[in-house]
This record gives structure tokens, C-alpha cells and sequence, in this order.
């Protein structure tokens, strides 16, 4: 018997409620009764930190993990270790940077993902976030809900997007939607930062420019966005030294992976003003 292991998070009444929660546990992403039919064992749990935790008791003999970017399982190499039936690492998403890569390689396991299936939402998610950031939205907001409205404070640090140099570090399925919806908003420049270029019409369509050398692209922004995947090679890719290379006051929006940046070297450059707060 093929034994699936899903790693998913509990809806509660929101489960019951909305049916097209899939990534519950109560609705399991819609496969009992397919798995019930081909006399598949499901297993689905939320439980997932610690030795003890049904994740690391299942992994043992399950052929197949399924998980979610919002809820992962983690599968170190230490579970991969022991997952001596495993043959597919599924994320019912997008992202596998809760997977081992390496070590899966070596096991001949293969790590797929819903490629799209959310890059719609994250890109208006993309969007709002620089909306509320550049218009000073979250201090007015907090300034009205305290019973207070100081007009110059919130003034004086909030801009219109139009006149500004956007940017979008990765341009793939996510960014290049992120550009599409900023076009209305007159941005002085819309750019993106890439290993490879954009097709000749979809550059055009948007009227965005490609800068191939980071430090160049960085410090043209305004607002920088990443839309990037997470792997060895993005790991910590706003750091110190690539965050000297931002426009004093400039924005960054992270809604992508939180490893892209180096925590505590963002924090200094909101501290010391090189990033807006």
C-alpha cells in the first residue's frame, strides 16, 4: 500500500465553513476520497516540530510528503535520512525551499511544486505592501486608531508612486505580474533584475528595463521588490553590503521568502536610516 503523509494546517470552523480550504486538515486537500477509492493510507496531521511530532513518526515509511508554503514540513536531511520509502516531496504550492534539495538529489527523490497556482495573489500582495509602505499608510493608521491625527507627520513621509523607480529583483511568473500591475501607476521606471531577459513583447507590454549588474539595478530603486526564488545562490541576497547600495530612504518589500535578506543587517539599515521605516 502506497502511504501519502500531508503536512497541513487546521482550518477549525474557517475549514468547515469554506470547503475550498483545501490546505486543512480537516479538508485535506480533496484527496480522501481518491485515496479511499485506490486504497491509498492518508495521513494528515499539522503536527510537525520536534522528534516526537507525527511528521517524524510517518516520514519513516511514507512513499509520498505532501506540505504548504504556509505550513511546512520541513524535510532536513535528517528525515531524509530515515524516509526510506520516500519517492516525491510535493508542495501543494509554490516554493521548495522547505526541502533539502541537495540531499533529496542524492536520494532520488523528486521535489515538485504547483507551479502559479498562487502568483496572482502574491502579486497584488506585492503591491499593496509597496502602497502601504511608500503612502505611510500603517503610522496614519496608528495615529487614528490612538485617537490622534498629526497631518505633517504623516505628510512628510508619505510619497506618491508615480515618479518613482520600482524594481523588482526576479522577474518570473510572480514579478512580471507585479510589473504589469504597476504600470498604471506612472512610475518614473519600472525595472528588474534577472538571469534572464524578458521576451521582447513582454518587456514592451509592462515598458520595463532590464539591468544586469545588481549593484547598477539596486541603486536605481526607489522601491526594491523581491519576487526571487530561495536557493543557495539567493540565500541572504540583501546583506549588508548589497543594502550599501540602496538609495538612502529607499523601501524594500520582501514577500517572497524571508531568508532572501540577512535579518539583522536589514534591521541596521532601518536603524540608520538607509532604508525607509
Amino acid at each position: 500500500m502506497v502511504k501519502v503523509l500531508a503536512i497541513l494546517y487546521d482550518g477549525g470552523r474557517h475549514a468547515q465553513e469554506q470547503p475550498l480550504l483545501l490546505g486543512t486538515t480537516e479538508n485535506a486537500l480533496g484527496l480522501r476520497p481518491y485515496c479511499e477509492k485506490h486504497g491509498i493510507e492518508l495521513v494528515v496531521t499539522s503536527d510537525k516540530e520536534g522528534p516526537n511530532s507525527e511528521f517524524a513518526k510517518h516520514i519513516v515509511d511514507a512513499d509520498v510528503l505532501i506540505t504548504t508554503p504556509f505550513h511546512p514540513g520541513y524535510l532536513t536531511r535528517e528525515y531524509i535520512e530515515k524516509a526510506k520509502n520516500l519517492k516525491v516531496a510535493i508542495t501543494a504550492g509554490v516554493g521548495s525551499d522547505h526541502v533539502d534539495l541537495n540531499a533529496a538529489n542524492e536520494k532520488k527523490i523528486t521535489v515538485a511544486e504547483v507551479t502559479g497556482s498562487n502568483v496572482v495573489s502574491v502579486a497584488e500582495h506585492v503591491v499593496m505592501t509597496i502602497l502601504l509602505l511608500v503612502r505611510n499608510y500603517g503610522p496614519a493608521h496608528e495615529q487614528i486608531v490612538s485617537g490622534g491625527w498629526e497631518v505633517a507627520a504623516v505628510a512628510k513621509a508619505a510619497w506618491d508612486l508615480e515618479g518613482k523607480v520600482v524594481g523588482t529583483l526576479g522577474a518570473g511568473r510572480i514579478g512580471y505580474r507585479v510589473l504589469q500591475r504597476l504600470k498604471p501607476f506612472d512610475c518614473k521606471e519600472l525595472l528588474y533584475y534577472d538571469y534572464a531577459e524578458l521576451p521582447g513583447d513582454a518587456a514592451q507590454q509592462v515598458g520595463a528595463r532590464r539591468v544586469e549588474d545588481l549593484k547598477e539595478f539596486l541603486g536605481q530603486c526607489d522601491v526594491v521588490t523581491l519576487n526571487c526564488p530561495l536557493h543557495e545562490g539567493t540565500k541572504g541576497i540583501i546583506n549588508k553590503e548589497t543594502l550599501s547600495y540602496f538609495k538612502k530612504g529607499a523601501w524594500l518589500v520582501n514577500t517572497a521568502r524571508g531568508a532572501l535578506c540577512v535579518e539583522q543587517d536589514v534591521a541596521d539599515a532601518l536603524n540608520s536610516g538607509q532604508l525607509a521605516g
